[in-house]
């Protein structure tokens, strides 16, 4: 398994289609020695133990085939993480064509170091980690505009917050919002709402304390309250919203 075959596979595509494999390299038994089972004994082959479909094994199983060279095993990772892995890059960037390529880099980078993994965390997790900080790199080379500068730190009811920002139907403007924060708090949003993560996995995923995930979501909510507060009085609207949710978000006067 070389880092050169597994970039020659991915240069094959330009996305990830579900449909195409990811490696389509015979295992090494095959390539050496053809279909041997086709030539097993017939008494061998009934009392050969029946093997669990690769479809069907558990991520830690896949890995340690893959490991082993049967490159397929991979396959079945790519397809089993592919949407979500595509999915947290582009609420992230914003751009079809970004995420995926961030996409196939994560799982180019998982390849490369998937001897490395030591299964402490889910393999979801980790290629989650690959991902986000993927991401925050890609924005902090490409990004040209100013971030909103870090607002002081009161403890805020977070979850009512949000909510009632997204409640109050501007999810286009709050989606605006949440672009113009930095990057690791853009990546904690992105992880503790549209995940639905704890700040303990946010934390794992980001490599920082539990201290450091809550502080930067907590900046986060109180940068897109500040954004929508003054979004909301520029245009006027303060009476088209109803009070309660006003008051809840933190938007009142």
């Amino acid at each position: 398994m070389t880092v050169q075959y597994a970039a020659s596979q991915l240069r094959r595509s330009s996305t990830l289609a579900p449909q195409e494999p990811f490696f389509s390299r015979k295992p090494l038994a095959q390539e050496q020695h053809g279909n041997t089972q086709e030539h097993w004994h017939p008494a061998l082959k009934k009392s050969a133990p029946a093997r669990t479909p690769l479809n069907e094994q558990n991520d830690f199983e896949l890995i340690d085939q893959t490991l082993a060279g049967q490159h397929e095993a991979f396959d079945i990772l790519v397809k089993r993480y592919s949407g979500s892995i595509y999915a947290l890059a582009y609420r992230m960037l914003r751009n079809h064509d970004d995420a995926s390529d961030i996409c196939q880099d994560v799982f180019l980078k998982a390849y490369e170091a998937l001897g490395s993994f030591r299964k402490k965390s889910s393999f979801h997790t980790w290629l989650y980690r690959i991902t986000a900080n993927s991401c925050i790199n890609y924005l902090r080379k490409h990004s040209t505009r100013h971030h909103i500068e870090f607002a002081s730190y009161h403890a805020v009811q977070e979850s009512e917050t949000l909510d009632a920002l997204y409640k109050i139907e501007l999810q286009d403007v709050v989606n605006e919002a949440i672009e113009k924060l930095p990057e690791k708090q853009k990546a904690t949003v992105m992880l503790r709402v549209c995940e639905g993560m704890s700040h303990r996995e946010v934390s794992e995923i980001l490599k920082c304390s539990v201290g450091t995930a809550k502080a930067n979501y907590f900046h986060a909510i109180r940068n897109l309250r500040r954004f929508m507060k003054n979004y909301i009085h520029a245009n006027n609207i303060e009476d088209a919203i109803p009070p309660s949710l006003l008051r809840t978000s933190g938007l009142a006067h």
